[in-house]
């Protein structure tokens, strides 16, 4: 079950709190002072109505909010100081004049709040229809924060908002955001669609949609990201956005319109979703059964200042068989649908930075090496968090074939004879269940890779970066301490003697000696133990986290900062983190900032998801930093924000961010990068 529809939707009065809205030309803004911290009893939030309402008329627009008028500061969550800040700052989309006066509840009917330097409430007499001041005004919001492990949201708190050309969307709030939720933006792929293009969802205008709940998960197998069960639907492209801005004022011409961050998950290309999962572990241990969701937005619009959207993409062969490379056309589809639509979520089409993480990354590495007459215009920024640049390449479409004629013969749509994908083969697949094939390629253990195909994708990411044939954004890279743990098959106490047999399990002969023999690079012998894992396996799994993920993204940032006319790219490695529910490993994690650790610091879900809480001072001033960091990258292309406490140049080879207690800038693990691009080499491309 997703979690997100109440049991009765309210209806009544949403029409004609559109129309109002309509007539009277505002937005809706939820303002806060969300500092992050859980236990601050005085987070609070309201709703700006920018516009030109009597006091009548925003009396009346509260009442439509199914709120009412705003209690004098101090008395709501609010000092008066916190509330000018909040209304006059551009970082949040209200960027008030100091000057600019605000409709809040009085006596008996309305008084006004004043921004000046002396923040006074000034009473007013009673309005009278002839005469009658227009100004902004401020609702309350009794909206709760929205939890992950429910059963349903709170979604009584709707709003209807008209788009270009998804119709009207109907929405709720919760304390910090508008949430739009399953906002389907393709045609469903089955039938002879499947494989295929996919084709904008062709809306009618003024059709009304419920964006009340998340949408089913695309066709996969089963995996700890979704439940352990077979999913099946083919009706699944769909997207979800977080916002603190409503627009009905053509917000396309403001002034004051937030950047924009598409997130897209992981999972192997194979599993995964943009909402939420059931799940029972983290790599702390058994916690019961539990909904986590990671990627909510509410925390990190709020505090960060930015529109969020997260999208879906079809999933193992459905998204890559047949050399389609339809999941990265997906992709393409959903940030059209964003440059078409965010304005009215408060959103900048100019400033859009696309984001993910593992398989997530892979397909921002994807993206940003598509074909520039796809992309131009799209994105202005992208950050890859644990990137595996050599696990998941670009590949040939002969292989690319292969691979799905492997896929076609365990189906029975191929014969163990056949040397080529035939297109009876591609249309006899094409008619196997769901089910089928995701089970299929699950069973083959494929890794689907995006294809050379000549037209969407020219070559291999590197030589497109060194052709000037990528996207040409500012990028951020991100790796943490030890990914390479989670994926380990080893037991926490294997002892030193087993060092090179583990080895030998990801490396030949000759490099397994090397990496012995430099003993001053890889000191396993001597490497203590921690959290109960021998010195020896954590040396296993840096060696991997270097050799997959760490150094080749290192590589790329530099590539992209030496070629003519550069673009800034930065590098960092989180060294501390949170373990994930989507991750957990309770065997080599303990201690360790595995894979998708960084999560909760980036989203600042840890609250919503109840782990991790309170958070300690330390963990607080993390997750404030990294969030500011993020967002302020989307936000200017540089992720040094105002008053950050140490400012962080683009990478040049040995200046990287080190993310934990205290922040430094430093060369990380240069020495062992130079010995895997030395002894080993890495190779980005398959076939080609």
């Amino acid at each position: 079950m997703r979690v997100g529809r109440s049991l009765s939707a309210l209806f009544t009065g949403i029409v004609a709190l559109t129309t109002a809205t309509q007539s009277f030309a505002y937005d809706v803004l939820i303002v806060s002072n969300n500092d992050l911290n859980s236990t601050n009893p005085n987070r609070g939030s309201a709703l700006l109505l920018a516009g030109a309402l009597t006091c009548a008329e925003a009396q009346h627009a509260c009442d439509l909010l199914q709120e009412s008028l705003l209690p004098p500061p101090n008395n709501t969550g609010f000092s008066a100081g916190e509330l000018v800040q909040a209304l006059t700052s551009d970082k949040h989309g209200a960027a008030l004049d100091r000057s600019q006066n605000i409709w809040v509840a009085g006596n008996s009917t309305c008084d006004v709040f004043s921004l000046d330097s002396q923040q006074r409430l000034v009473a007013q007499p009673k309005p009278s229809q002839e005469n009658d001041d227009r100004l902004s005004a401020l609702c309350t919001n009794s909206a709760p924060l929205a939890r992950s492990n429910v059963t349903s949201y709170d979604t009584s708190r709707q709003i209807q908002v008209s788009t270009s050309n998804a119709g009207i969307l109907q929405g709720f709030r919760d304390k910090f955001s508008w949430r739009f939720l399953g906002i389907k933006f393709a045609e469903p792929t089955t039938g002879d669609a499947r494989f295929q293009v996919p084709t904008a969802l062709k809306v009618a205008p003024n059709t009304t949609r419920s964006a009340l709940e998340y949408g089913p998960y695309c066709a996969q197998a089963p995996d700890a990201d979704n439940g352990h069960v077979v999913h099946t639907s083919e009706d699944c492209l769909q997207l979800n956005i977080y916002t603190p801005l409503v627009s009905f004022n053509g917000n396309a011409d403001s002034e004051h319109k937030l950047p924009v961050m598409v997130f897209i998950h992981g999972g192997a290309l194979n599993t995964g979703d943009s909402g939420p999962f059931s799940y029972n572990m983290t790599s702390n241990g058994f916690v019961g059964n539990s909904i986590s969701n990671v990627y909510d937005g509410t925390n990190l619009v709020s505090y960060g200042g930015v529109v969020l959207v997260t999208i879906n993409y079809r999933l193992t062969a459905f998204g890559w068989f047949n050399a389609s490379n339809a999941a990265l056309k997906d992709s393409l589809l959903a940030l059209q649908w964003v440059q078409d639509n965010i304005g009215v979520f408060g959103g900048d089409s100019t400033k859009v930075t696309i984001f993910g993480e593992s398989a997530g990354a892979i397909m921002v590495r994807f993206l940003l090496g598509t074909n520039p007459k796809y992309t131009s215009g799209l994105f202005s920024g992208a950050i890859l968090e644990s990137d595996l640049p050599i696990g998941s390449v670009f590949e040939s479409s002969v292989l690319a074939l292969n691979t799905s004629l492997t896929l076609a013969t365990s189906l029975g749509c191929a014969s163990n004879t056949s040397m080529a994908l035939s297109a009876s083969d591609v249309a006899c697949v094409q008619n196997k269940s769901a089910a089928d094939i995701a089970l299929a390629s699950l069973d083959l253990s494929i890794t689907w890779m995006v294809t050379v195909d000549g037209d969407y994708v020219l070559t291999d990411f590197p030589s497109s970066v060194k052709e000037g044939q990528w996207a040409r954004v500012p990028t951020v890279w991100a790796s943490n301490e030890c990914e390479g743990c989670y994926f380990l098959p080893f037991a926490a106490n294997s002892s030193v003697a087993m060092f090179s047999q583990q080895l030998g399990a990801f490396f030949n002969q000759t490099v397994v000696q090397a990496i012995t023999n430099d003993t001053a690079l890889f000191p396993y012998s001597t490497a203590p133990p921690e959290d109960g894992i021998s010195g020896s396996v954590l040396t296993v799994g840096r060696i991997l986290t270097d050799f997959d993920l760490h150094c080749p993204m290192a590589y790329l940032a530099s590539l992209e900062a030496n070629v003519t006319d550069p673009i800034p790219s930065y590098k960092a490695v989180f060294a501390t983190g949170l373990s994930s529910p989507l991750t957990p490993n309770t065997e080599l994690c303990p201690g360790q900032v595995c894979h998708a650790d960084e999560l909760y610091w980036v989203f600042g879900t840890a609250e919503t998801d109840g782990l991790y809480q309170p958070f300690s001072d330390v963990q607080l001033s993390t997750a404030r930093d990294v969030m500011s960091r993020w967002t302020n990258f989307a936000r200017t292309g540089n992720p040094n924000y105002v008053g950050a406490s140490i400012q962080w140049a683009p990478y040049t080879g040995d200046n990287e961010l080190v993310i934990n207690a205290t922040n430094t800038v430093q060369p990380y693990h240069v020495g062992q990068c130079d010995f895997f691009t030395n002894e080993v080499g890495f190779s980005f491309e398959k076939g080609l």
